[in-house]
């Protein structure tokens, strides 16, 4: 369900904003010995839910139409699933395909930091954040198996996507200290 919102987020987005100004148009009208509270709350909620006819009535002519125009074309220009994401062959979901992402996007970093190492184009200092990067890759790459064998075995993966993401954003923060640190 959450991976359909992931790609569909500019059609969740609007059902979320219809379903919101169903609910405002629904609000009772302020009557006259309304409180100033709700007649503000009332003003507010309609200006935010962009009901446009309630809050200008009808001084704005051909609102309606400029609204519709200058709509079209973001709505025409948003494709219905453009955040795609396209998962490897042989991974078990988009987690499992992005945790690969990043794995071997810190591996390449910690091969590519190695030979400059070696051949002594790295400062010194820059020692500490690769044997920091290379133990966190290892903690990562612990982790990602251990997830990938709870969804081969059928095991909620609950918990362990906690600790997966956990791990996966202390990599990518020991990849950032490690080009901070060679430049």
């Amino acid at each position: 369900m959450i991976e359909f919102f992931i790609q569909h987020q500019f059609w969740a987005a609007v059902a979320i904003y219809w379903i919101f100004s169903a609910a405002v148009s629904a609000m009772p009208d302020p009557g006259t010995n309304a409180g100033p509270g709700y007649l503000w709350l009332y003003r507010f909620v309609h200006t935010i839910a962009g009901n446009l006819t309630t809050a200008f009535g009808n001084r704005i002519p051909g609102l309606k139409i400029l609204v519709v125009l200058l709509l079209m074309p973001l709505v025409l220009s948003t494709a219905a699933c453009a955040a795609h994401y396209k998962i490897h062959p042989g991974a078990l979901n988009a987690t499992d395909s992005a945790a690969y992402d990043t794995l071997f996007i810190a591996e390449t970093t910690i091969d590519q930091a190695r030979l400059d190492y070696q051949n002594q184009q790295l400062p010194p200092r820059a020692k500490d954040a690769l044997n920091t990067l290379i133990q966190a890759y290892t903690v990562a790459r612990e982790s990602w198996l251990i997830y990938r064998g709870a969804l081969a075995n059928n095991v909620p993966p609950d918990l362990y996507v906690q600790q997966l993401a956990k791990n996966l954003s202390d990599l990518t923060n020991a990849i950032r200290a490690l080009r901070e640190v060679k430049q």
